[in-house]
């Protein structure tokens, strides 16, 4: 196991502390001991409920005080035995209690003497957080525990199945589609975690099928909304729910069966992922949750804005569990929406931005796991250059304001969204009037516009028949005098979005063909590519 191999790297190097971030409190263990029966260490415990534990010696009661703990454990290492010493739920007490400031003291000094004396020892210490403020910092050394592998739910999974198949008056399907079915849906869960689940599917009907895969699905959705970093997005969204972006979405068409086998064998590798700039309001968050229904993968959004917290590595921390997990539900689309935003920290948070924006940079650059990184910005005044380099993204397009055509499939899917017949209405005359042939050169209405300008030329039938018009409903007039009161984004806007298709013109592709109702290729940003 890779987490083994690097954690026994840490011990013979004589890492004196290292932090392990992990809830898998049960499944650690066992790595551990697994670890110091490979290196033939001595074992050694400490928790604040038993005090120091060990399968070669006793400790009398007064070692559940941290301080006489760690005295016990250097008398112990002097004695040059090599020797683990694992302290669980450690990091909450030196770093908020009253006695913290002595605490990390203690274990700072033990740290020193470890690498000065040439202790044959170390200190592993496992929490579910790295919080860690105060001098101790310099001395600890973070590694992440990873989630389960694929091969680790599945023999999970199998085990659970083999232990309760045989019960009287319970119904397992151990197809190969269900199990495996049960092994994607549990992607991305603990040990703890997939047995909560797998037991209360199997107590409520006594069944175990496929009917249980959307049970898991839910907990897992909990699950990670838990984290407050992540959270799964599910919808019932296709491509045809976005108006235009032909070129695009031929592109995610064509890159989304690269996931399959059929493309592995062939030669190809799983596309990396795609940036959209653009104008806001034209569609960039809509398709992230298109494309990933589409291919029938999660979609996981990342806030970025919840990534950075109050202690020294906890914002480093967040984002490598938040990758982390994503890696472990593979395959699946991660959602970076406006990720500019969290990128432009200012000089003065210690450096912690840079270190975030580079653990992302190098994960994109080095991930080997089947993520699609689907992420969006509006301002390209604070995209980091490091970021547009080619192998962070397959590709980068430049999303603009709708063209006629467009337009047009915008009004009629949202039209059709109030149960009202396209037919009804002059849709050419609609994009037209929504467009640069009434507004202005350079001068649309945006997708969100659009919307905005169809629910409230609603509102302006549904007054008609309050007012007494029994027969009302929406009409073409609805829309002419809504508009007449409308101010465009691109209107208020129109020098920031002349920069930006200037930027587009030499950095991104046009996610579509341009066409004015002319027919006439319009001289907007992003350059061209057939598919």
């Amino acid at each position: 196991m890779k987490f083994i191999e690097e954690l026994q790297n840490y011990l013979k190097a004589r890492y004196p502390l290292i932090l392990i971030k992990s809830t898998e409190e049960d499944r650690l263990s066992m790595d551990i001991q697994i670890t110091a029966s490979a290196l033939k260490h001595d074992l050694v415990t400490w928790s604040i409920a038993s005090g120091l534990k060990s399968s070669t010696q006793q400790f009398d009661a007064s070692s559940v005080e941290l301080k006489k703990a760690i005295d016990i454990c250097e008398t112990i290492a002097k004695s040059n035995k090599p020797t683990i010493f694992v302290f669980y739920d450690v990091m909450p007490i030196i770093s908020s209690s009253q006695m913290g400031a002595v605490y990390q003291r203690r274990l700072k000094e033990f740290a020193l003497n470890i690498r000065t004396n040439g202790y044959r020892c170390n200190c592993i210490l496992v929490s579910p957080k790295s919080e860690i403020d105060g001098s101790i910092s310099s001395e600890i050394t973070v590694i992440d525990y990873p989630l389960p592998t694929k091969d680790e739910v599945s023999q999970q999974i199998l085990k659970f199945i083999n232990e309760y198949k045989q019960v009287s008056g319970v119904i397992i399907d151990d197809s190969k589609e269900t199990v495996s079915s049960l092994i994607n849906a549990a992607l991305g869960l603990t040990y703890a975690e997939i047995e909560n689940c797998l037991a209360r599917a199997l107590v409520e009907d006594h069944r175990l099928d496929m009917n249980d895969v959307r049970s898991i699905i839910n907990e897992k959705k909990q699950i990670i909304r838990k984290s407050g970093i992540l959270e799964y997005i599910e919808n019932k969204l296709s491509l045809e729910d976005v108006g235009g972006l032909n070129i695009l979405k031929k592109w995610l068409n064509l890159r989304g069966k690269t996931f399959s086998d059929d493309a592995k064998a062939f030669g190809l590798n799983p596309p990396k992922g795609v940036l959209l700039v653009g104008i806001p309001g034209c569609g960039k968050s809509l398709i992230a949750k298109c494309i990933a229904s589409a291919w029938n993968m999660p979609l996981l959004k990342l806030d970025m804005g919840k990534i950075f917290g109050k202690y020294v590595g906890d914002s480093e921390a967040n984002i490598r569990q938040a990758l982390k997990t994503a890696e472990a539900i593979a395959p699946c689309v991660l959602w970076i929406d406006e990720i500019e935003k969290g990128l432009s920290g200012s000089g003065g948070d210690g450096g912690t931005t840079s270190r975030v924006f580079g653990n992302i940079l190098t994960w994109m650059q080095d991930k080997t796991s089947p993520v699609f990184t689907f992420a969006t910005a509006n301002n390209i005044r604070n995209l980091p250059p490091e970021l547009l380099r080619k192998g962070r993204f397959d590709e980068i397009f430049f999303v603009d304001l709708p063209d006629f055509e467009e337009r047009k499939k915008i009004l009629e899917i949202h039209i059709s969204k109030l149960n009202r017949d396209i037919s009804s209405f002059d849709i050419a005359r609609l994009a037209e009037l929504s467009g640069e042939e009434n507004l202005g050169e350079s001068i649309r209405l945006s997708g969100a516009e659009i919307e905005a300008w169809v629910k409230d030329s609603l509102m302006e039938a549904y007054a008609r028949k309050t007012n007494g018009d029994a027969d009302a409903d929406l009409s073409m007039d609805d829309f002419n005098i809504v508009l007449k009161r409308m101010v465009p984004m691109a209107k208020m806007r129109i020098e920031d979005f002349k920069e930006l298709r200037n930027w587009a013109n030499e950095n991104a592709i046009s996610a579509s063909v341009s066409i004015k109702a002319s027919d006439k290729p319009s001289s907007l940003g992003g350059r061209r590519i057939d598919l």
